[in-house]
């Protein structure tokens, strides 16, 4: 089993206070993030180291524990070693009796999501305990079982121009007992539709996981294709024939476009570079989708042309 230095991980020294480790933690996880790297197996499995060695570092009894075997062992990271060739009694002398002894017991998977090496020590799963006369280890069983969280799902759905500059928004949860817990959640801009954030419901008395799908709406003036943003304007007949430069209110900004002549109903008019910004800074393109719609009303005068245009056609 390899051993995981959570200090070179973290990249910080083992005399480090939780401020250090805690600012490491949080850049590092924003660099390797899941959502800026969606394709990305290699920055997935950082992450995941990332999060394992906070678990374990920002916890003072299992960065106890886990210093401890360090020590004993004088490991170095990328070491393999047989957890069945150790004696732990010394380690956990301070949790206990040390006239109960514990082998290492291979079989079961990940329960954790992190690494053997974390379920081994931390996840209840991977010693044995042998029977021998003496006090029991009161406190070790807490300090090595980790309680598999409950997972619960939601939807939430956002407007584009809520996706663009980011948004926050108030949940109501059901958790297991049944009772209502208001959770909040902030959702960064450029998330792109369909992706879930996940929030530590214990934050909110909630002993679960929470995973939030986030859905861009569309409405009738705006659509998001992948990173293009399709937008519907509507001109006159004699505008759509004769071509006009107009002024659009885009989610980006305002500013002129100039319609050809002779465009018709459906057509797109492609502007680069002013559609949807994702969380890795990469941008798409806004399409003008021209609707040719007749006025409401109509002067007398106005009226006379149509009449007129008619007969002649």
């Amino acid at each position: 089993m390899k051993y995981q230095d959570y200090y070179k991980i973290l990249g910080v020294k083992k005399d480090a206070s939780k401020d250090e480790i805690k600012k490491a933690y949080r850049k590092l996880a924003k660099k390797y993030h899941p959502d800026l790297h969606p394709d990305d197996k290699e920055a997935t499995v950082k992450f995941s180291e990332i999060n394992e060695a906070y678990e374990v570092l920002s916890d003072d009894k299992k960065r106890k524990q886990y210093d401890m075997f360090g020590q004993s062992g004088n490991f170095s990271q990328g070491q393999n070693f047989d957890p069945s060739q150790f004696d732990f009694s010394d380690i956990f002398s301070n949790f206990g009796s040390s006239n109960r002894s514990y082998t290492y017991t291979k079989g079961g998977g990940s329960s954790s999501g992190f690494s053997d090496f974390f379920d081994t020590f931390f996840g209840g799963g991977g010693f044995s305990q042998k029977t021998h006369q003496g006090s029991s280890f009161s406190n070790f069983g807490t300090g090595f079982k980790a309680k598999k969280k409950q997972k619960l799902n939601t939807t939430v759905s956002i407007s584009l121009d809520e996706a663009i500059k980011g948004s926050k928004r108030t949940l109501k949860i059901n958790d297991k007992n049944n009772s209502i817990k208001e959770v909040n959640i902030n959702i960064p801009k450029g998330l792109t539709s369909g992706k879930k954030l996940k929030i530590d419901g214990l934050k909110y008395g909630i002993s679960a996981d929470i995973y939030v799908k986030v859905n861009i709406k569309e409405d009738s003036k705006y659509k998001l294709d992948g990173l293009d943003i399709i937008q519907k304007e509507s001109i006159y007949p004699w505008d759509a024939y004769f071509g006009e430069k107009i002024t659009i209110d885009s989610p980006n900004g305002k500013f002129k476009v100039n319609i050809p002549e002779k465009i018709e109903s459906g057509n797109k008019i492609r502007i680069k570079n002013k559609g949807y910004v994702d969380m890795n800074n990469n941008q798409g393109d806004l399409y003008i989708e021209i609707q040719i719609n007749n006025p409401k009303t109509l002067s007398k005068d106005q009226i006379d042309l149509y009449k007129k245009l008619k007969e002649k056609n």
